[in-house]
C-alpha cells in the first residue's frame, strides 16, 4: 500500500482517516493524550495568569488545587457535520466544554460563545487557552504521522539514563515519542556522556603514565614505522594500547565518513571533540603517539547526537 503524503497541520478528514488505522490500544491512548493535554493546558494558562509558578513535576491535581477556579473536565466533539450536544443557553453544539467551579461546586456544559459569559474568563485567557489547544493538535498530528509512517522508538538507545514513566507508557501503547521528547532524552544522554568523559580524564590525570617507544618493524611485504604505544600503569591496572594508523582507519573509516557528512549537525559543545579526533588521526598517520582509548570515547560521544550506528 502506497503512503499518502500528509502534511501538518492535518485536516479533520485526514485525522479521521489516520485514526481508522490505529489499533484499539493506540486509539485509546491518543484519546486520553488529547484530553489530558487540553486539561493541563487549561490549568497552566489559568495558573500563569494568577502568578502561580508551574513546574514540570506538577500534575493536573496539583495544578487544580493551586488554581482553585474554573476547571476543564473535558471537551466533547460530536464529529464533522454533527451537533449532538447542547449549551446551557440551548444552542446545539458540535464542541461542548464541560467546566466546573471548585468553590461553587457547579458544573456547566457550554459552547465557545458562552464559555466566557459563564466563567467570566477574559477574552485574553480564552485566546491563550485556544492557542494552547492548537499546539496540542500539532503534537497529536505529529504522533499520528509517525504512526502512519511506521515509526518506532527504540528505548535501548537511551540505556543508562532515567526515562520518564509517561514516556515508557507511551511506548508501551505502540506510540512513538514526539521529537521534543526524543530531544530531551538525547540531551540527557549527552550530559551523561560528558560527565563520564570528565571522570575518565580526571582518572587519567591522577594515575602515573609511562610512554614506551618502539622502533621500526616490518610487515608481510613492506616496511613501515611502528606507531608509538601508550602504556598506562598503576598498582591495580595495566592497559597496553597497541594500534597502527592502518588499523585505526580500517576499524573506523566508515564512522569518520558519516560524521564528516553530518559535520554541520555537530552540537556546539562537541565541535572541539571533533577537532581532537581529526588531530589524533593525523598524529597516527605521522606515526606519532596517540591515545586510542580517548579516540574511541570521543568518537562514541559524537555518534550519539548524530544518530550514527
Amino acid at each position: 500500500m502506497s503512503l499518502r503524503n500528509f502534511h501538518t497541520p492535518l485536516t479533520e478528514a485526514e485525522v479521521d482517516e489516520i485514526y481508522q488505522l490505529l489499533t484499539p490500544k493506540q486509539h485509546k491512548y491518543m484519546d486520553a493524550f488529547t484530553k489530558r493535554s487540553k486539561k493541563s493546558k487549561w490549568l497552566e494558562v489559568l495558573a500563569l495568569k494568577k502568578g502561580i509558578i508551574v513546574t514540570e513535576d506538577m500534575d493536573n491535581e496539583q495544578l487544580a488545587e493551586a488554581v482553585d477556579d474554573w476547571i476543564l473536565v473535558e471537551i466533547l466533539d460530536g464529529g464533522r457535520g454533527n451537533r449532538p450536544f447542547r449549551c446551557e443557553c440551548g444552542m446545539p453544539l458540535r464542541y461542548q466544554y464541560i467546566v466546573t467551579h471548585k468553590k461553587q461546586n457547579k458544573t456547566y456544559k457550554l459552547g465557545e460563545t458562552c464559555l466566557g459569559n459563564y466563567t467570566r474568563l477574559t477574552p485574553e485567557i480564552i485566546r491563550d487557552i485556544k492557542k494552547g489547544f492548537h499546539s496540542i493538535h500539532l503534537e497529536r498530528d505529529e504522533l499520528l504521522l509517525k504512526i502512519y509512517h511506521g515509526e518506532k522508538t527504540d528505548i535501548k538507545e537511551f540505556v543508562g539514563i532515567e526515562i520518564p514513566q509517561s514516556y515508557l507508557e507511551q511506548i508501551e501503547h505502540d506510540i512513538p515519542l514526539l521529537d521534543k521528547q526524543l530531544q530531551k532524552l538525547h540531551d540527557q544522554l549527552h550530559v551523561k556522556r560528558m560527565e563520564e568523559l570528565k571522570k575518565q580524564r580526571r582518572v587519567e590525570r591522577e594515575r602515573p603514565k609511562e610512554i614506551l617507544y618502539q622502533g621500526r618493524q616490518r610487515r608481510a611485504t613492506k616496511s613501515h614505522t611502528v606507531p608509538y604505544y601508550l602504556y598506562h600503569s598503576s598498582p591495580k591496572t595495566h592497559l597496553h594500547l597497541c594500534i597502527s594508523y592502518e588499523e585505526l582507519i580500517e576499524r573506523h573509516l566508515n564512522e569518520l565518513k558519516q560524521i564528516r557528512a553530518k559535520e554541520e549537525l555537530i552540537p556546539a559543545g562537541l565541535r572541539k571533540d571533533w577537532d581532537t579526533i581529526q588531530d589524533i588521526v593525523r598524529a597516527a598517520k605521522r606515526r606519532e603517539e596517540f591515545d586510542y582509548g580517548r579516540f574511541k570515547l570521543l568518537l562514541n560521544n559524537l555518534k550519539i547526537p548524530l544518530r550514527i550506528q
